[in-house]
């Protein structure tokens, strides 16, 4: 069994909920208030369950963080954007508290490396942290924003002695008696996707990734890492009029990302790296048009979510 806990899936910069978005909500919700809505807690009740997930609730808005969690209770974590912070202080709470943990980096672009200063578990010498990278000189690079003029104290400076920097071999590596595979995706200064295999389950975190033709073709290497997920976290930032007039940002379309799920027989698309500029209705007319174009090709088995901060989702 494999779950996976959203911590943060916005793109590019964190995008907390103003206090005019939420009066927005409020003010939404009370016109829709009618006199019997109020009779009893079951129709009050009633009455909220009716709400629209955008209206009643959010999408969140921390930065790149998905925590894959594993029956035995062990788990690996991939990026650490501002949503690891929430996801380390829930850590703090657990009983008995993790002894190590397992982190992997798509890349170094600095929503998918903010929160790390911020982590608890690395300024505990109890605990091995462990980070991954198919790129070399990882302590450099994660290191770099601890520093003056950036940070207060530096990696050295405070966080414990006991965190270990890898850089993963190109067929990837086995962990907790999971493959745990790697491939590089399409993005400016380099990015990399993870493919973690259990059994007969599989999980793909495939984020900021700008969709090209090759990503489409059969070939040995495409088949074996994109092939019958059956949950893959995909970026889908832009509609596609944007993903046209922002080629070469890194980043794809929804209903490319449609059009890429269908041709690799997935199971389950999640949108993620959510554009900051978007409000939660926009994302959600994004998702409404993402299942509406799903069926039109052809593809009717497939089911699409939000990643939504704070969900947690059964792999297969």
């Amino acid at each position: 069994m494999m779950r996976f806990t959203v911590w943060g899936a916005r793109g590019s910069y964190p995008t907390p909920i103003t206090p005019q978005a939420l009066r927005s909500k409020i003010t939404s919700i009370v016109q829709r208030i009618k006199p019997s809505d109020l009779a009893s807690v079951d129709s009050r009740e009633r009455f909220l369950a009716s709400l629209p997930p955008w209206l009643f609730g959010t999408t969140g808005g921390n930065t790149a963080c998905v925590d894959l969690a594993f029956e035995d209770g062990n788990r690996v974590i991939f990026d650490a954007g501002s949503g690891i912070i929430g996801l380390g202080l829930s850590l703090l709470k657990q009983d008995p508290p993790p002894t190590e943990l397992h982190i992997f980096f798509t890349h170094f672009h600095y929503d998918h490396i903010q929160g790390l200063p911020f982590l608890p578990q690395a300024y505990n010498p109890s605990i091995a942290v462990h980070f991954y990278s198919p790129l070399d000189r990882l302590y450099e690079k994660l290191s770099g924003q601890m520093k003056t003029p950036y940070y207060p104290i530096t990696m050295d400076d405070k966080m414990s002695g006991n965190l270990h920097f890898h850089q993963l071999p190109p067929e990837g590596i086995e962990l907790y008696g999971r493959r745990i595979r790697w491939r590089e995706l399409n993005h400016p200064g380099r990015a990399f996707g993870y493919r973690v295999d259990e059994g007969d389950r599989s999980f793909g975190y495939i984020t900021d990734i700008e969709l090209r033709e090759q990503d489409f073709e059969k070939s040995v290497e495409n088949k074996k890492f994109f092939e019958g997920l059956d949950a893959m976290i995909l970026d889908t930032q832009y509609t596609l009029d944007e993903a046209i007039e922002k080629h070469d940002w890194g980043h794809s379309s929804f209903s490319l990302g449609v059009d890429f799920a269908v041709a690799w027989n997935i199971s389950n698309m999640y949108m993620f790296h959510h554009e900051p500029l978007y409000s939660d209705k926009k994302l959600d007319q994004n998702l409404q048009s993402a299942r509406w174009y799903a069926k039109r090709i052809g593809g009717n088995t497939l089911e699409i979510e939000l990643a939504t901060e704070g969900v947690t989702i059964d792999v297969g």
